[in-house]
């Protein structure tokens, strides 16, 4: 498939051809349909759009640049299969695995459900704006582990994403709300799990403790007291243990296919 175009100006005659002859392929060889994937620099083929919709964003908005192999616009995956998964970042074989069961074939495949997987990836690699040394899965979990080192509660770590997103450039990525950042934390196995704790660290309030008020050691309390009244703060821990699952992380390391050959 021709790609030259996609270094001419968007003003001119030739990368509007290009653009033109692309989206006519592509909706031919997949039987015009309705909708096709959009590879322009915004929607990043996470969205599908009306093949004139396809053809004006790729004029208004570019190719993006990170799309050098157009494996979902027909071209052919790269010869040695092997070779295209060692080239996929880690983060990959980390979403791959939540979908991963016992009895899958490990041998790698291109198959419509592992490409939707790389879609997702490829989004937690981009930059998180244009120049940025930060992808978006970086800049994330950077701060996620800011809000947990300084007990950052829900709102407030929600209301510094609201102010960091309008802080930078308009085309950054990061997402504006605490709801868009749990969600790409649990998809790639990087949330973490709250467990109260004993304030001396004799205990942790989990399986056959998960009910105790005080440590059934030192005999604190589970709750906050409040140092001017002295007065038990119910409900409100004392201590917590962030706890990050280390089983999805040994799940891939022993089910990617570079640690099985």
């Amino acid at each position: 498939m021709d790609k030259e175009w996609v270094y001419f100006s968007r003003d001119s005659r030739a990368y509007r051809d290009g653009a033109k002859r692309f989206v006519d392929t592509v909706q031919a060889n997949n039987g015009d349909p309705e909708k096709i994937q959009c590879p322009c620099s915004c929607c990043l083929n996470l969205q599908h759009h009306h093949h004139g919709i396809v053809y004006g964003h790729l004029v208004m908005n570019g190719m993006d640049p990170t799309y050098t192999r157009w494996i979902f616009h027909g071209e052919e995956p790269s010869s040695s299969v092997q070779d295209e998964y060692r080239e996929m970042p880690e983060t990959y074989f980390m979403y791959r695995d939540a979908f991963l069961q016992d009895d899958d074939v490990v041998e790698p495949t291109q198959n419509r459900e592992e490409l939707d997987f790389k879609i997702l990836v490829d989004d937690a690699e981009l930059p998180l704006y244009t120049g940025c040394s930060y992808t978006k899965m970086s800049a994330i979990v950077v701060l996620y582990k800011y809000k947990a080192r300084h007990s950052l509660t829900d709102i407030a770590f929600d209301r510094l994403l609201h102010l960091l997103h309008g802080f930078l450039p308009r085309d950054n990525r990061l997402p504006n709300s605490l709801y868009a950042t749990k969600k790409l934390l649990n998809d790639f196995d990087l949330g973490y799990e709250k467990i109260h704790a004993c304030v001396q660290d004799c205990c942790l309030f989990r399986k056959d403790l998960k009910d105790k008020e005080t440590c059934p050691k030192c005999g604190s309390s589970r709750w906050k007291i409040n140092e001017r009244t002295k007065k038990i703060q119910q409900g409100v821990p004392a201590k917590i243990l962030r706890y990050f699952p280390i089983i999805p992380r040994f799940r891939r390391m022993f089910k990617s296919l570079e640690i099985l050959h």
